[in-house]
C-alpha cells in the first residue's frame, strides 16, 4: 500500500515559497483545470523545480507569468512535467493474469471496449495490442487510448522500440505468456523498429486527464498501471471514481503491481478482487 503524502503546499522543502506554491497551484487549476495539488508533493516540486532550471526561469512566478501571457504553451509545461516511464510487456506477471482471469469474459462478446490511460509513447498500447490479437480478441475490441501529454499521445500513433530493449521486451512477453519472438510484431531496418500497423486498427486516440471524469463512453475494461502512484493517497479515491464512472457494470479495472484500491476510502463504485495480488478488480455494481 502506497504512504499518504503529505499536502503538496504545506510542507515545502522544495526552496520553492509555500505561498507561491500555492499562488501556482490555483491558477493552473482555474486557467487549465489541471489539479497540481494532487500529485505526489515530493516528486511535482522536483519537476517543478526542474522546469524553472531546464527552461531559465528565475522562479515559479515567472513560469506563470509565462503560461499567462501565452509565451509558454500550457502542453509544453504538460510534456515538461509529466513523467513518462514504460516499457513494452511491463509487469508481465500482472498481464497474464489478465490474460488468464479477465480475457474469457470477452471470447462471446460481439464487440467490447477498453480504456487505456497513460498510453505514454506507446509501448503500453503495444502490449495490449499483441496481448489481444494472441488472444483472438483484437478484431473484436475498440480501445481509446488516452494521454494528459498530447505530445507522447502523438508518438504512441506509432509505437517503436529501440532494437536493444526487444530483448528484455522478449522476456517479459514470453512470462507474459507469449508464445512467439516478440519480434514478430514488429517491423524496421536501423536502430529502431515499429508495431506492424495492422494491430493499430481498432484504435482510437484522446487527451484524457484522470483527475476529471470527461469522457462520452463506458468501458468494459480500464487500464489504469503506474499511473496512481504518482498521486497523494489522500486523492486516489478521486481518480478510482472518475474511472468508475466510465466503467460498465461488471466491468474490469486493471491496476499497477504498486497500486490498490482495498484500502481506499470513499469509493462510489463497490469493486471485487479478481486478483489481490496483481491489483485487478471487477466492479460489483
Amino acid at each position: 500500500m502506497l504512504a499518504q503524502d503529505k499536502d503538496i503546499g504545506v510542507n515545502n522543502g522544495s526552496g520553492i515559497a509555500a505561498k507561491e506554491l500555492e499562488s501556482f497551484q490555483q491558477f493552473i487549476d482555474s486557467e487549465f483545470k489541471l489539479k497540481l495539488n494532487w500529485y505526489n508533493s515530493e516528486s511535482a516540486q522536483r519537476r517543478l523545480q526542474k522546469i524553472i532550471k531546464n527552461l531559465n526561469f528565475k522562479s515559479l512566478k515567472d513560469l506563470e507569468l509565462k503560461l499567462r501571457s501565452g509565451e509558454m504553451a500550457f502542453q509544453r509545461f504538460i510534456s515538461e512535467f509529466t513523467v513518462n516511464v514504460t516499457e513494452v510487456f511491463r509487469e508481465p506477471a500482472s498481464l497474464n493474469e489478465l490474460k488468464v482471469s479477465v480475457l474469457p469474459f470477452f471470447r462471446n462478446a460481439k464487440e467490447f471496449k477498453i480504456l487505456l490511460v497513460g498510453s505514454s509513447t506507446g509501448e503500453e498500447l503495444a502490449t495490449l495490442c499483441i496481448l489481444l490479437k494472441e488472444n483472438g480478441l483484437l478484431d473484436r475490441s475498440k480501445i481509446l487510448a488516452t494521454d494528459l501529454n498530447s505530445k507522447v499521445l502523438e508518438q504512441a500513433k506509432q509505437p517503436r522500440l529501440k532494437k536493444s530493449d526487444l530483448i528484455t521486451g522478449n522476456e517479459n512477453y514470453l512470462k507474459a505468456g507469449g508464445f512467439r519472438e516478440l519480434s514478430h510484431y514488429f517491423i524496421g531496418a536501423g536502430s529502431h523498429v515499429y508495431l506492424e500497423a495492422d494491430l493499430l486498427s481498432r484504435v482510437e486516440f484522446k487527451e484524457f486527464d484522470i483527475c476529471h471524469s470527461n469522457l462520452k463512453e463506458d468501458f468494459d475494461l480500464i487500464l489504469c498501471k503506474n499511473v496512481l502512484i504518482y498521486f497523494q493517497y489522500s486523492q486516489q479515491h478521486n481518480l478510482i471514481n472518475n474511472l468508475g464512472r466510465h466503467l460498465k457494470r461488471k466491468g474490469f479495472l486493471a491496476l499497477g503491481e504498486k497500486e490498490s484500491i482495498m484500502r481506499l476510502q470513499k469509493l462510489s463504485n463497490s469493486f471485487a478482487a479478481v486478483s489481490s495480488e496483481h491489483n485487478i478488480y471487477r466492479k460489483t455494481h
